[in-house]
């Protein structure tokens, strides 16, 4: 009495695990909660394989309801985590930024299915406003962040304004985001070069193959942009060939 249909069905072994609870961990006493864990909370907080847990999922329905080029999603995805890798020791990335670099990755291009005018920001907006289930509300709020700052503009007081990850390690985060976006926009595997990262604190040294700038024009005066965007935070970023031998 008292139950609905829905809730009486279900009482019986709800009641059953809680008991089996108190008795295995010694529990006396139980107080109602005013609120509850969403689904997906558990798992955020759990040290799981990023390739099958339910973030993954997650990110893969977001990719099939905004009609993502998965293709170019995964080119990203395996230049940010390569870069990330490279200069992990000198800037302190561990396996939990890895992790949060690929899924603002996979999902860069989301902003375009609204218009390609403003894309980051639309982007941001979709990441802000749509639930994600796996990821905690501060672990959404960051890769909203990044995906605003993805291109042209960076706006380091919404860098630092997220709680998922220091300041300085999210920074650096999007720093890898924007080149792997750069080094991926001829969207085709072949058209990738050999890439080189050394960092020495916040300078970033981006290191190519003897020749590379002069033979890829558009990329180059890219890179040369982002390296402007990049000095008005004050973030140095050099464009360096590997010396002919």
């Amino acid at each position: 009495e008292g139950l609905t249909l829905e809730r009486a069905l279900v009482f019986p072994s709800g009641l059953a695990i809680l008991l089996a609870v108190f008795a295995e961990l010694g529990i006396k006493t139980m107080t109602l909660a005013g609120g509850a864990l969403r689904e997906g909370m558990m798992y955020g907080m759990m040290a799981l394989p990023v390739g099958g847990d339910i973030r993954q999922r997650t990110l893969e329905n977001m990719q099939r309801r905004y009609q993502l080029d998965t293709e170019q999603a995964q080119r990203v995805t395996r230049l940010a985590d390569g870069f990330a890798r490279q200069v992990a020791e000198a800037w302190q990335l561990d396996e939990r930024c890895f992790a949060l670099l690929r899924c603002a990755s996979m999902i860069h291009e989301i902003g375009l299915s609204i218009d390609i005018k403003r894309a980051p920001q639309h982007a941001a907006y979709l990441l802000r406003h749509t639930y994600l289930p796996g990821f905690t509300p501060a672990q959404q709020k960051l890769i909203a962040t990044l995906l605003q700052n993805q291109s042209n503009h960076i706006d380091l007081t919404q860098l630092n304004e997220q709680n998922s990850l220091a300041p300085r390690i999210v920074q650096r985060l999007c720093r890898l985001m924007r080149l792997a976006i750069i080094f991926a926009s001829r969207r085709r595997d072949d058209a990738l070069p050999a890439v080189e990262l050394r960092a020495a604190e916040e300078t970033l040294h981006v290191i190519l193959p003897q020749g590379w700038l002069s033979q890829h024009p558009m990329r180059a005066e890219y890179l040369e942009q982002e390296s402007q965007w990049q000095s008005h935070v004050h973030w140095p970023l050099l464009l360096e060939e590997t010396p002919q031998v």
